[in-house]
């Protein structure tokens, strides 16, 4: 048995790269169809070795990274894309609001829908609302604007007065000369509602 196995140890110690180009671990061209570009130039890569990659249309790396690995078990990540899924349902209505444009039946992940609110109501939150994942993302509410609080006495004064106003938003009273204020000094548009209670008292 020791006389049998020589030859083969000598044919080892001749060829040590052979021996050791057999057992290497190479990574080919991976052949998929959703890979938008592989940098490699059709060459093997070996253990260890890194590629950079990106995905088509309506794809996205597994793991994040724009790069895959050649390991002993193929490409990692593997899959080395995952497909991104779609919002196949109109974009939700806006109580007292819509979208800008028209909507459509199909949006690709990360569209965004711009809305806007009706007359005499004013956006809070958004305007927009993205496609992630297959779901609707973003807040927003429209409120009713309110025009400048009338108080029916002769006298208030006020600062910082515009033609009308949103939710939280306040208006500044004074009194005139010779008049102390009992509550206040603010008026605040509250859901389509003034709120505040002034008066203006005679010193």
């Amino acid at each position: 048995m020791r006389l049998f196995g020589l030859p083969w140890l000598f044919l080892l110690w001749l060829n040590p790269n052979e021996s050791l180009q057999q057992n290497e671990v190479t990574c080919s061209h991976p052949q998929a169809l959703y890979l938008d570009y592989w940098g490699d130039s059709g060459q093997q890569q070996r253990l260890g070795d890194t590629v950079s990659y990106t995905c088509g249309s309506d794809y996205r790396s597994t793991d994040g990274a724009p790069w895959a690995t050649c390991t002993r078990d193929g490409w990692k990540p593997n899959p080395l894309c995952q497909g991104i899924m779609r919002c196949s349902l109109t974009p939700p209505r806006l109580s007292d609001g819509r979208t800008k444009t028209w909507a459509r039946n199909m949006y690709r992940h990360n569209e965004k829908v711009e809305y806007v609110c009706d007359r005499d109501y004013g956006m809070e939150g958004g305007p927009f609302k993205t496609c992630v994942d297959g779901d609707w993302v973003g807040e927003m509410r429209c409120r009713r604007e309110l025009h400048f609080p009338f108080v029916a006495h002769k006298v208030f004064k006020y600062v910082l007065s515009k033609q009308t106003y949103q939710h939280n938003d306040k208006v500044e009273y004074i009194c005139q000369r010779y008049y102390v204020m009992e509550g206040g000094p603010f008026k605040t548009c509250i859901d389509g509602e003034w709120t505040g209670e002034i008066t203006c008292l005679r010193k």
